[in-house]
């Protein structure tokens, strides 16, 4: 075994990866993720990566520049790269080599390439959210599948690219696929804890196996499943055996799990079989591989299940693809792993290393005997040193040759700014081509011996002929440099469900207008009508359909979806008129919340917030004429546990403090911290107010006071108080919380709120039976004297809500009073005073 781990393939901070696949003929390795911060595919040549002594110049063979490629999968029987891109499978077509190119720098997307891959085929229209996992139809490639958190699974025919069926029955995101050999059956997981088996013959579902999965995927970006190469069995990602996580195996028309891989110790996320069946000691065996978030790579050999190798903290991160490789001349057998930390790893098994794999032939006569069905695995094999082809089984000087001769008929045109617009052409590639005439290849590395002459020939595998597009191309431009991109900092990991478009929206408000969408020749009009009249007040129109709307008196939240482009819109209209009072805002992920609440002390001011299906919140000040966004693409996901939703999210005014509040099922408010750019709990169920800790006749006002009185009755547990109450620790308890409310003011700069709860803490250490009650009053009442006796810095003074010496000087004069009615705190009484 040899583990090689290419330094040369770059990452870094602004790198990750997604997704990686070893095509059929162990030619190219495909990476999709971020590189130098821009989204794209990088194609490999793979002997390069297994041999160190490989020209350095002909490593990278193509580079794909796309919008956020989660998943890449090259087909069986032809040269045609599958990508989920978004909310479309876009599929290229390797098209013409270019031999002569033999110096290039990867981190360049312009140029030529030793490799040309065009986009020939889009599948757009079956989902409305990105796509997670695709897998094309062993061994046939007559389906392509695909799955997204939009909850369902598309099923596309080929080479007609066509949508068969829509298949629907999960209710969570689908974030893993998986074909059996015989292309029978299609095993989906979802994050609604559920395994579903699909029958391709009638497209019903023929399993549902929930008990080991049931929430337990919500942590995953990816749940990549799949089937062993005898298709007796399939084994998913995460699973849990108590609250261990395991990979679980369940058999063939079973509706339970049969066994499980366990010693992980965070979530798996990705299985990957060899798809061959290996031979020993006489007895047929599979080969497992399953990577965990916990940096971890595990392999198991089945009938018995026991493992042969782990690896340790392989990756800074966990694993999220792999993907296996038998080359059938020498027997190597390579194994590809990626991780979204942008490294990547490779593990080589020598012949006869593991086993004795079964021969092609073998294999097929294995699916005959116990499915009765006939299967012809691709034979097309092409050693490190032989001439590559184009896919088509002809060389690269006659597939340029041919190019030219069918350019010549190409039409062109050229745009304002420059560019080109190519019609795209279908190059019959099934017409018997002569034979060609030696000539080179892309440059071969440098072998250790002569290449045999006796080395078998490749067999020809034709391409399909390529469907194009009947409908009009006009004005539609592909960029040939980097897509839209994400800032580096953003997750592309989905956590929420996103908004499904409907085809009519309707909301109320205040029982006053009702809002309309409607359809119109291809416009969507959005229409106020009264309650009380049955009249139209006003109407707007937009360009693209309406994905979200929210409302308060005065403004009017509308977020759109720009399909074309594949991005979200949002504007803010003026509810009396429906005028737009600001610019449209471009989103930059997909939308899974839209809120907007009124500020109960300016009705002309509002909160719009945005949560990303990502787990980030953006969130928009306005009045009617100005607009600030005091949080930006700020992560909220680890404020809410499983099953957990937000309530509400608003700003809270204060003097000349604005705080953004967020409000979850759970019954806790957060607010975020400004200064420290965080979030920080400023009220849950389980906070109370002992009745020794304040006396009846003092209560606080303020924006904290006004939090609690707002949301404290209704979600406050007084069984949870009742506990607190008879718990002997409950004098630590009435401290903690006391300090906690003296720094809640702080975070809100409520100094009267500030200046109560310090007080209040002080009049109930001064009574309490607490050990350290002195240390923690002479740390108040120094704290004080420091603010008393000194000028505070600039920093000081924006985190304490109290800005003058005066301030501090009366605080500390009141909390001497309270001590004085205690004969215990007299020392410090006199040394202060």
């Amino acid at each position: 075994m040899k583990l090689i781990k290419p330094e040369w393939i770059e990452h870094g901070p602004k790198e990750s990866l997604s997704s990686l696949h070893i095509n059929p003929e162990g030619i190219r390795v495909a990476l999709a993720g971020k590189y130098n911060a821009v989204d794209c595919i990088r194609i490999f040549r793979l002997a390069s990566i297994l041999d160190e002594t490989y020209q350095t110049q002909s490593r990278l063979l193509c580079r794909i520049d796309t919008q956020c490629p989660l998943c890449v999968r090259f087909a069986y029987t032809s040269d045609v790269l599958a990508v989920a891109s978004r909310q479309n499978v876009l599929l290229y077509h390797l098209t013409s080599t270019n031999p002569n190119v033999t110096n290039l720098q990867s981190s360049s997307s312009f140029g030529d390439f030793p490799e040309t891959w065009r986009l020939r085929s889009s599948l757009s229209s079956g989902h409305v959210a990105d796509i997670l996992d695709i897998a094309w139809c062993p061994l046939n490639d007559r389906y392509l599948a695909s799955c997204s958190i939009d909850n369902h699974i598309c099923i596309y025919s080929w080479p007609s690219t066509t949508l068969t069926i829509t298949l629907r029955g999960h209710t969570g995101l689908v974030k893993g696929l998986a074909w059996d050999p015989t292309g029978l059956l299609l095993a989906s997981q979802s994050s609604d804890g559920t395994v579903k088996v699909w029958s391709s013959t009638t497209w019903q579902c023929e399993q549902t196996i929930k008990e080991p999965f049931d929430g337990c995927a919500e942590s995953t970006s990816f749940l990549r499943l799949d089937w062993s190469p005898d298709g007796t069995m399939f084994t998913t990602a995460h699973a849990k055996n108590n609250t261990f996580p395991v990979s679980a195996c369940v058999i063939r028309g079973a509706s339970t799990v049969d066994a499980e891989f366990v010693g992980h110790r965070r979530e798996v996320t990705c299985a990957r079989f060899l798809q061959r069946i290996l031979l020993i000691n006489g007895r047929r065996r599979c080969l497992l591989a399953i990577g965990s978030k916990d940096r971890t790579l595990s392999l198991w050999l089945t009938s018995p299940r026991q493992p042969m190798c782990i690896i340790n903290d392989f990756f800074a991160s966990g694993i999220l693809d792999m993907s296996w490789h038998l080359n059938d001349n020498d027997g190597l057998i390579t194994l590809g792993i990626c991780s979204p930390d942008g490294a990547c790893a490779f593990i080589i098994f020598n012949k006869d290393e593991l086993g004795t794999p079964l021969t092609r032939h073998e294999m097929e006569k294995f699916y005959s005997d116990m499915y009765k069905v006939n299967i012809l695995i691709p034979t097309k094999t092409i050693t490190n040193g032989a001439p590559m082809t184009n896919g088509n089984g002809h060389s690269h000087h006659l597939q340029q040759s041919t190019v030219k001769a069918t350019l010549a008929n190409q039409t062109e045109r050229r745009l304002g700014d420059g560019r080109r617009c190519i019609k795209p052409l279908c190059i019959d590639t099934h017409t018997p081509a002569p034979t060609p005439t030696p000539s080179p290849a892309l440059p071969p590395p440098p072998p250790p011996a002569p290449t045999s002459n006796s080395s078998s020939t490749p067999s020809i595998r034709h391409m399909p002929t390529i469907p194009i597009d009947p409908k009009p191309t006009k004005g539609v431009i592909r960029s040939s440099t980097s897509s839209i991109t994400l800032p580096s900092s953003i997750s592309s990991t989905t956590l929420f469900p996103p908004l499904k478009l409907q085809s009519n929206l309707i909301r109320k408000i205040n029982n006053e207008y009702e809002l309309r969408t409607e359809k119109s020749d291809q416009f969507y009009i959005l229409s106020c009508i009264n309650e009380k009249t049955k009249l139209v007040q006003w109407k707007n129109i937009f360009q693209s359909p309406l994905l979200a709307i929210q409302a308060t008196k005065n403004f009017i939240a509308i977020v759109t979806l720009q399909e074309t482009q594949h991005c979200s819109e949002l504007f803010i209209l003026q509810q009396q008129s429906g005028l737009r009072l600001y610019s449209n805002i471009v989103l930059t992920q997909t939308l899974a919340s839209l809120y907007i609440s009124e500020n109960t002390n300016n009705i002309h001011r509002a909160t719009i917030s945005l949560i990303y299906i990502t787990g980030l919140l953006t969130v928009f000040d306005i009045t009617r004429n100005s607009m600030t966004c005091p949080i930006i693409d700020v992560n909220i996901a680890h404020l809410l546990p499983p099953h957990a939703s937000i309530v509400d999210i608003f700003t809270l005014n204060h003097i000349n403090s604005d705080t953004v509040c967020l409000i979850t099922s759970t019954g806790h408010l957060y607010g975020f911290d400004n200064m420290l750019k965080h979030w920080t709990c400023l009220f849950h169920k389980h906070d109370f107010v002992s009745d020794f800790a304040l006396p009846s006749e003092l209560t606080s006002s303020g924006p904290l006071s006004t939090l609690t009185k707002s949301y404290g009755a209704t979600i406050n547990d007084d069984i949870y108080q009742k506990t607190l109450y008879s718990s002997p620790n409950r004098d630590l308890l009435v401290s903690a919380y006391l300090e906690t409310q003296i720094h809640r003011s702080r975070i809100l700069h409520s100094s009267r709120e500030y200046y109560f709860w310090l007080t209040s803490f002080v009049r109930f250490l001064a009574s309490s039976s607490l050990d350290d009650k002195s240390l923690k009053l002479k740390s108040i009442l120094d704290h004080l004297a420091e603010h008393v006796h000194s000028t505070p810095t600039n920093s000081n003074i924006n985190l304490m809500p109290l800005k003058t010496k005066d301030e501090y000087q009366n605080l500390l004069n009141e909390c001497l009073i309270i001590l004085r009615n205690h004969d215990d705190a007299s020392t410090l009484v006199q040394h202060y005073e």
